[in-house]
């Protein structure tokens, strides 16, 4: 891939020379802002933490703070071949990253995407009650997502948990260096919150739109009296060929738990109807999911997706598993007393 075609969206352009250039749109005639120098990316070990980059499909900046390797399982249909499909099960090195603030008006899906569960307060406690909370501008990503570099001149990192986990400074070069702060390496190194690392990580591609679906247990909560077992999901549609635009329609979810049924269908997706095109080729949105059993549920659907002519295809969602039997770690990410 061309690197000067990777960015789609805010930042449009590399150079192809060492420093990386970024173009931002405006109605004025754009101009280039140097950012960095692009380092050279491997499919070997995993990225570090600290480490920036620019993501390949939605254009932000963002830096790594720790990595998890993960089942990916893959699923190709066939167009005109209805019995014919390839699996795939592989495993990639995912990462929780942060979103520089300043790309979250133009990174194309929603900022509050991640959430866990904490400790309700003190009242609701002894009910074994927890609450659902959100960080703000925080995604997880594959391998294969990031371009990195380093940052140049005066560009720096802007997120509310930045400076809790990492100490940053400019080189006698110029350069940005980004190191985790020494007393929280071991805890992120081994970490074993199962809300930051996903369980398991599901694709499947129907003509030329892929999706991936990415599971996160986040533990059991007390709702209504009753124990029930949380997941987050994240879905990412994307438009391979985002030259032959699409709308996202309607979406239809199916959820089976121990021979119960439950179905969930509107339009769009978090009231939006996404479009796929050269501009914004691809989008995603995060749900919970709540299950009484830590095994045995599935889920699958389907988005239908209208072409610029105005006709409708169905797009499959791939069959998920809900299923663990872990003990997991809810502290949070990096509260600002834990720097």
């Amino acid at each position: 891939m061309k690197l000067r075609n990777v960015i789609q969206n805010g930042i449009r352009s590399f150079s192809t020379g060492k420093i990386v250039f970024s173009r931002f749109r405006s109605a004025t005639t754009p101009t280039l802002k140097e950012i960095g120098l692009l380092l050279p990316s491997t499919n070997a070990a995993p990225f570090e933490a600290g480490q920036i980059f620019i993501h390949r499909t939605f254009a932000y900046k963002g830096v790594v703070v720790c990595s998890f390797p993960c089942r990916l399982h893959e699923k190709r249909s066939q167009q005109n071949s209805e019995n014919f499909s390839e699996k795939h099960l592989t495993t990639r090195d995912f990462y929780q990253v942060l979103i520089h603030r300043h790309d979250w008006s133009h990174m194309g899906f929603p900022v509050d995407i991640t959430s866990y569960l904490v400790d309700a307060p003190m009242e609701n406690k002894r009910h074994g009650q927890k609450m659902l909370t959100l960080i703000n501008g925080m995604d997880c990503v594959s391998h294969e997502d990031i371009i990195p570099f380093t940052p140049a001149g005066g560009v720096n990192f802007d997120h509310d948990l930045f400076d809790h986990i990492f100490n940053a400074a400019h080189d006698g070069s110029g350069l940005y260096n980004v190191a985790m702060k020494p007393e929280l390496v071991e805890r992120y190194t081994n970490s074993n919150r199962s809300w930051l690392g996903p369980r398991d990580v599901y694709r499947e591609r129907t003509e030329n739109i892929e999706v991936t679906v990415m599971t996160f247990y986040l533990g059991a909560n007390m709702v209504g009296g009753q124990q029930q077992h949380m997941w987050r999901y994240v879905i990412r549609i994307e438009n391979k060929k985002p030259e032959q635009g699409v709308i996202l329609r309607e979406r239809t979810l199916k959820v089976y738990s121990l021979n119960n049924m439950n179905q969930m269908h509107g339009h769009g997706v978090v009231g939006k109807q996404p479009e796929l095109n050269a501009a914004t080729p691809a989008f995603q949105f995060s749900s919970t999911l709540e299950l009484k059993h830590t095994k045995g549920g599935h889920m699958w659907g389907r988005f239908k997706m209208e072409r610029e002519n105005g006709v409708l295809f169905d797009v499959h969602i791939p069959t998920i598993v809900f299923e663990s039997t872990e003990e997991i770690n809810e502290t949070p990410i990096a509260a600002p007393d834990a720097a």
